[in-house]
Parts: C-alpha cells; structure tokens; sequence
C-alpha cells in the first residue's frame, strides 16, 4: 500500500513516516521544510520512502502524487503553538485552509480515478476548547460550543473537509485527535 503524508519531515510527519515504513507501507512524502528546515532522518534513504520539498497548496503537484496513492493522510499545516496563533490568527487559519482544500482536492480526484481509497486527517482536542463536558466523548463535537481559537476552529474545519468529501464524493475518512 502507498501512502501520501503532507508533512512528512513536521514534528508529526517524521513519526508517521518511520512508522508506516516500519509497518511496511511505501511513502511519498511532501514539505516545504517551514517548520524545522532540512534535517536528516533516519529513513531519509530508506527504498521504499520518496521526498518531494513542494508546496501542499499546489493542487496540481498534489494531485499527481496523490494519483498513485491508496491512501492520503493530511498532517501538513503551519503551527508554532497557541500564542503562534493568536498573532497571526488569520495568517495561520487562511493558510492553513489553503493547504487542506489543496490536499482535499487531490485525494477526492484520485478517488474518483478509483486509486486513493481513504483520507486521514490529524486533527486536535482543541475542537472541544469551549466543551463544558469533560472527558469529551466523540459526539460531542457536534454539541459542543465552536473553538474559541483560531487553531481549534481550523482543526475543527478539517474535521468537517473529511465529512463534506465522504457527504459529496463517498470518500471515506478517519479523524485522528
């Protein structure tokens, strides 16, 4: 199975990768080295990893990768902590929503085509940051007050990307918090 992670060398991404390699998966990964710029990683020359330094907003770029992928798995986003967020509160969210409509539109082709069979999307907890219920099981997320953050409404947006993809298009889906 071949798999496509935005964010591959991000916090996240890098953990991903080695895990799905160890798991015996083959990985196309995309960034754009803003987060921690070019470092070197274990699985850098693994055979079955492919890099590619883009830009997740290129649907283009990103279509033609997904089009050889069973699997896309959205974790690219721009972070840098909550106080990142409320400085550049729009910035972050507008990017942000850039990057998943790009990521969406690639994954929903190569449905269609009949290769990608599934999107993963890394969410946050922080979709229940106004929740007066605690622990906050799943349902909630359609009762609970919105995020009064930008960063959790944006996570809470990619949330809702998945479920207008399977609404629209019958792409299936997973939300990982």
């Amino acid at each position: 199975m071949k798999v496509l992670l935005t964010g591959s060398t991000g916090f996240l991404g890098g953990y991903l990768v080695n895990e799905l390699l160890s798991n015996g998966y083959e990985v196309i990964g995309i960034d754009n080295y803003s987060k921690y710029g070019k470092i070197k990683r274990e699985f850098d020359n693994n055979p079955k990893y492919k890099f590619v330094e883009g830009d997740c907003k290129d649907v283009e770029k990103m279509k033609e990768l997904a089009s050889n992928c069973d699997h896309v798995i959205a974790a690219a986003a721009m972070i840098g902590g909550i106080t990142y967020f409320h400085e550049f509160a729009y910035d972050l969210l507008a990017e942000n929503e850039r990057i998943l409509a790009s990521t969406f539109d690639a994954a929903i082709s190569s449905f269609k085509s009949g290769k990608t069979k599934k999107i993963t999307v890394i969410s946050s907890s922080m979709v229940f940051e106004s929740t007066n219920l605690y622990p906050t099981p799943e349902e909630e997320v359609i009762t609970s007050p919105p995020p009064k953050s930008t960063y959790g409404f944006q996570k809470l947006s990619s949330e809702y990307y998945a479920k207008g993809a399977y609404e629209q298009y019958g792409l299936p889906y997973t939300i990982i918090r």
